[in-house]
């Protein structure tokens, strides 16, 4: 087969049997095949339970031994019921945390009611930070009611989208990264070893006030 244009006479493609021409059909399927898959691979990397799940496994690899992550509960103290998307127990501190599994390009401002999403999606989310705060607020009572004040409570934001690497802007807010610079954001941020405190225990104490969202005690 001889290609005009471009490809001027280059004899790209001789299809002069039927094993030939099977041979260009399955060529075909399969690059169709290799982008659906990466396709596929994308949208669900993007899904909401998905993309915690990546965040999670990062997180607890980078908090040093005996580093854990909890998700989906709601904390039950004296100070009341504390619904939690994600709390990442590092050896040095705690981390509120909100995953952002969808969009590129992220912009807002600590004080804004509300986050847009660009890019691979157009959207908006609510700002996380009030939400984040909360849990802080809840978390520092409790643990120093139970002889930890000096463990200190960050809140962080990780934006999880596999499309392409998020690119953001939060006036007001750094704690802010990407799934993909986790790693690098560790390294620029490593663990405090004069902050290092016990982990199983602050960990049990959390897990008797812990129950799933939605369940009554």
């Amino acid at each position: 087969m001889i290609v005009n244009g471009w490809f001027d006479g280059i004899n790209v493609w001789k299809i002069n049997t039927w094993s030939g021409l099977i041979s260009y059909v399955l060529l075909i399927l399969a690059g169709a095949l290799i982008f659906f898959l990466i396709i596929h691979r994308i949208n669900r990397n993007r899904r909401p339970d998905v993309a915690m799940q990546r965040v999670s496994k990062r997180l607890k690899r980078l908090g040093g031994k005996g580093s854990r992550v909890y998700t989906d509960f709601t904390l039950r103290t004296f100070a009341g019921d504390t619904p939690f998307e994600m709390l990442w127990v590092a050896r040095d501190r705690l981390y509120t945390v909100k995953v952002i599994p969808q969009g590129t390009r992220i912009s807002g401002s600590a004080t804004g009611s509300t986050w847009r999403l660009e890019g691979s999606v157009k959207d908006t989310v609510k700002n996380p930070l009030p939400a984040l705060e909360n849990q802080r607020r809840a978390l520092l009572p409790y643990l120093s009611a139970k002889g930890f004040e000096d463990i200190q409570v960050e809140p962080l934001v990780v934006c999880a989208d596999t499309y392409e690497t998020p690119r953001f802007k939060i006036d007001g807010f750094s704690s802010i990264v990407t799934y993909k610079y986790l790693k690098a954001w560790r390294r620029k941020y490593p663990l405090a070893r004069r902050l290092f405190f016990d982990v199983d225990k602050v960990c049990a104490l959390l897990e008797d006030a812990m129950l799933p969202n939605g369940s009554m005690k």
